[in-house]
């Protein structure tokens, strides 16, 4: 039964989001290309607890997977991503949400699942191209008010946490124009 959620889940990523145009490559292959040519790189899986620093070079990139690492922050030097489309940190070891990500004001997608944050920045706002926040099994309890302000967000994936009915029901008033996944509500106080 979790396979074919698995498998649905994944289906509706495709389906909501496309395929790129453009090939992801590893870092390895990145490496040996002109910093102009690259749109996708991805470190998923490499144990990464840092950046290398000549990835900040590749300014053209629009997808950037840096998932399943041990992150743990990320440096300033991330605004150099002015073209950066989407974001995927899933899974990594961040205590606290990474600022820096609010510098990337061109984000339609942001993948930050499975982490240990348990608030979102009162200043998320920043993201207004974001139309896509995962932050599924990432124990936030509560939004901030300014995510209101974001109005091309479409979906909000949040399973993985249980929240009150009461919980549920006023966020999903309030950002109406969203479609926010919840797990069924717990029994919990608000």
């Amino acid at each position: 039964m979790k396979l074919f959620v698995v498998i649905i889940y994944l289906f509706q990523i495709y389906n909501f989001f496309g395929q790129s145009n453009f090939k992801i490559y590893s870092w390895e292959e990145a490496k040996k290309l002109g910093i102009d040519t690259v749109y996708g790189i991805s470190f998923e899986k490499q144990k990464l607890d840092s950046l290398p620093i000549d990835l900040f070079k590749f300014t053209q990139l629009k997808t950037l997977n840096l998932g399943k690492n041990k992150l743990q922050h990320l440096p300033k030097l991330m605004v150099n991503f002015k073209n950066l489309e989407e974001l995927n940190l899933e899974k990594n070891n961040f205590d606290i949400f990474p600022i820096e990500i609010l510098q990337i004001t061109t984000l339609k997608i942001l993948i930050i699942n499975r982490n240990n944050f348990s608030t979102l920045p009162d200043s998320i706002d920043l993201l207004q191209s974001l139309e896509f926040l995962d932050i599924y099994a990432t124990p936030i309890m509560n939004f901030p008010e300014n995510i209101m302000n974001l109005k091309s967000l479409k979906k909000i994936d949040a399973r993985g946490i249980s929240h009150s009915n009461n919980f549920q029901t006023n966020w999903k008033d309030r950002l109406y124009w969203v479609h926010i996944i919840f797990d069924l509500p717990c029994n919990c106080a608000d």
